[in-house]
């Protein structure tokens, strides 16, 4: 008698698929950008909770910000590090809500956990997803009011919103005033829908309080002037060069030695050498500059002591290693051009101003130009606190993103571009 049919015997084309470990991936990926969310979710708001963060270095850092703190985690999980980077990418687009988006992500994937969980198909809560983000599009624009950019009360008041979370927003009646007055400085008369917050130059000197936070019309150099030689610190009705060029001995182009036999040859060598340089700044005074802007250079010194001891003798007052990134900035501010050789030295390439001098900020020195003629749409700002922290924090929040965007520049994006601004009712 033969025995009870065994099962049915599979096809050699059929699959086996494993769903379950499918599910406990996408399972694995929602909680760990969940862990990411909770995070920094008590910091969100008003009332949020600043969070202290040790780096690799051993420095210690004190923020509320979603972008900083993100920044400073040490995340390698795929999908947490998703929510990394969309932090990173809301600083860079808007400046501001880097902690919003990220605890909205959060609260929209643990939603999105509970409908799985009911057999719900991925794409049709990613579907579902994009329609939702379009009404809230919708509800968000039908929310807005007009602004107009000349009730300067109304545009203060949206920017001491936007400072009420941080640290520094009992100082909110301050930095909001210096932002807005920034701000309208810089936009373009004739395209007001354009803003280029690169504009914004913010100097951070440690020493003095909040308080003493200052909006400069003009240019601030982190750094003192080079009157080693005994040139001048004070000039005024300045006539500045910004030169691209070294002024001291020239070098070869190819890498070659020159052999010195005896003492007269290396007589006529120095000699040769300070003619040369000589030659340089007589053709620099006879423009009438009196104020020159020296690009710093990686090779070799930009501007040798000697060099110094002629431009002191000249009256001239010099400011040496300014930062090639800074060029445009400064070009575009005095309204000069960059020079590149000596030959191309001439007066009509010179920016001009009524003060340049030397002053002391804080625990150190700086050199401010004020009164510029035909002055570029710029502005400088030097904000000031007792401690590193405080001053970090301060420029952090006037300059957040690629170089530093202004921290409520999605707020001044809408309404620059837009004149409107969202109002809860």
């Amino acid at each position: 008698m033969s025995g009870p049919a065994g099962p049915k015997a599979k096809s050699k084309t059929e699959m086996y698929v494993d769903t379950k470990r499918k599910d406990d991936i996408r399972h694995a990926n929602i909680v760990a950008a969940k862990a990411v969310a909770d995070a920094v979710r008590t910091s969100l708001g008003p009332r949020g909770m600043d969070k202290m963060l040790s780096t690799a270095t051993g420095d210690v850092i004190i923020t509320n910000d979603g972008a900083t703190i993100l920044d400073k985690m040490e995340v390698v999980q795929p999908a947490a590090k998703m929510l990394v980077e969309l932090s990173k990418s809301q600083d860079i687009v808007a400046g501001d809500g880097t902690t919003t988006v990220v605890v909205l992500a959060g609260a929209l994937l643990k939603q999105c956990l509970n409908l799985l969980s009911k057999g719900v198909h991925p794409t049709t809560i990613s579907e579902s997803l994009h329609k939702a983000s379009e009404k809230a599009v919708e509800v968000v624009k039908s929310m807005a009011v007009p602004v107009e950019l000349s009730d300067q009360d109304q545009l203060v008041k949206i920017a001491s919103t936007s400072l009420n979370s941080k640290v520094v927003s009992q100082y909110s009646s301050l930095l909001a005033p210096l932002a807005v007055e920034a701000v309208l400085n810089v936009r373009d008369l004739d395209r007001p829908d354009s803003v280029d917050l690169r504009d914004i130059k913010v100097l951070r000197k440690l020493g003095g309080t909040v308080d003493d936070t200052e909006l400069v019309k003009g240019l601030v150099f982190d750094h003192k002037a080079s009157h080693t030689a005994g040139g001048p610190t004070r000039v005024e009705n300045a006539m500045i060069g910004l030169i691209q060029f070294q002024i001291s001995p020239p070098k070869t182009d190819i890498e070659q030695s020159v052999i010195v036999s005896d003492y007269t040859q290396m007589d006529r060598i120095l000699k040769e050498e300070r003619n040369y340089i000589l030659g340089m700044i007589k053709k620099i005074r006879a423009t009438g500059c009196n104020v020159l802007l020296v690009q710093k250079s990686i090779l070799r010194d930009a501007v040798t002591d000697l060099s110094l001891h002629y431009l002191a003798k000249a009256k001239i007052l010099v400011i040496k290693d300014v930062e090639r990134e800074d060029i445009e900035f400064i070009s575009k501010t005095l309204n000069c051009l960059p020079i590149a050789n000596i030959e191309h030295f001439r007066a009509e390439k010179l920016g001009h101003a009524d003060l340049v001098e030397e002053v002391s900020v804080g625990s150190g020195r700086v050199v401010k130009v004020t009164g510029i003629k035909n002055m570029g749409r710029t502005i400088s700002l030097i904000v000031r606190g007792s401690n590193v922290l405080v001053v970090v924090l301060l420029r952090s929040r006037f300059l957040g993103n690629w170089v530093y965007g202004l921290d409520h520049c999605s707020a001044w994006k809408a309404i620059v571009c837009d004149r409107l601004l969202m109002r809860w009712r």
